[in-house]
């Protein structure tokens, strides 16, 4: 159905009702109702709840810092019942992000698996996906987030305490030796492709893994699209049960400067603003 207010075919607006902080786009993931939808769109209906994702932001760009958005129906995806749109709003890009990466390990391949940086965001999505692909994960993690590492199922947390060497032989010895594969959030990634052993797998979802120099190692990057389609696959999880999404603090949209502010690399969840209910 085509409508008024749509800037061009495929695109479908959205009056938005929660957005998430991320460090790096300032307004990456929302969720909202579909006020309008353009030509060829016939899977997305006005007044439906969607969230969605755009492409990275810079600090200037208000991204979904704003009461209404225009985005490609491509990018969004339909709020499953019993999803909270708080919640909803704390999957977007880091979740993708996360999906990403075990999808450039080979999911059915990550075997023991390192974890480094937060879990506040990637990483903890990371760690709960890669749990239920049936890997054994070790995650090595600022102190702050050693707590809900261990919530969020990891079978070693090792606190990351101003010696990330040390912290990442200790995540190796945990796996008995054998590190098949390792996935760099945070930090310096040539400590956690240190660990992984020959022949073995990494990524870095931080887009700084061209600093890897080992070449008995695959390194595979993290190609990161926004895409409702995986999109609608990680929210079904979160209304199954499958997948946790935490908010760490709900700000209104008039504390933006603020919540932004809130968002450091050891928060304990996401930040989530809120323009309506």
């Amino acid at each position: 159905m085509k409508a008024m207010g749509v800037s061009g075919p495929g695109t479908v607006v959205v009056d938005v009702m929660a957005a998430s902080v991320n460090d790096g786009d300032r307004g990456g993931d929302f969720v909202g109702r579909v006020t309008a939808v353009g030509a060829g769109v016939d899977y997305i209906n006005v007044g439906m709840l969607v969230a969605g994702v755009f492409a990275s932001q810079s600090r200037e760009h208000a991204g979904a810092f704003s009461e209404r958005v225009a985005v490609s129906a491509d990018s969004i995806a339909p709020v499953p019942d019993g999803v909270d749109p708080v919640q909803a709003a704390g999957v977007g890009l880091p979740g993708i992000t996360a999906l990403s990466a075990l999808d450039a390990l080979g999911a059915s391949r990550l075997g023991n698996l390192v974890i480094h940086g937060p879990v506040s965001g990637v990483g903890g999505f990371a760690l709960q996906l890669a749990k239920a692909r049936g890997a054994v994960v070790a995650v090595v993690t600022p102190p702050t987030d050693a707590e809900l590492a261990r919530e969020l199922g990891a079978d070693g947390v090792i606190p990351e305490d101003g010696n990330p060497t040390l912290a990442m032989q200790k995540a190796r010895f945990f796996l008995d030796g054998r590190v098949d594969s390792a996935i760099h959030v945070a930090g310096d990634p040539t400590v956690a492709a240190s660990v992984v052993r020959p022949g073995g797998r990494f990524t870095s979802t931080a887009g700084t893994a061209t600093q890897v120099t080992r070449s008995d190692i695959d390194y595979r990057p993290t190609v990161v699209t926004p895409s409702g389609h995986k999109l609608a696959d990680l929210l079904f999880k979160v209304a199954s049960g499958r997948l946790a999404s935490r908010v760490q603090h709900v700000a209104s949209f008039d504390e933006v400067v603020n919540a932004v502010d809130l968002s450091t690399p050891d928060a304990s969840g996401r930040i989530v603003l809120v323009c309506k209910v």
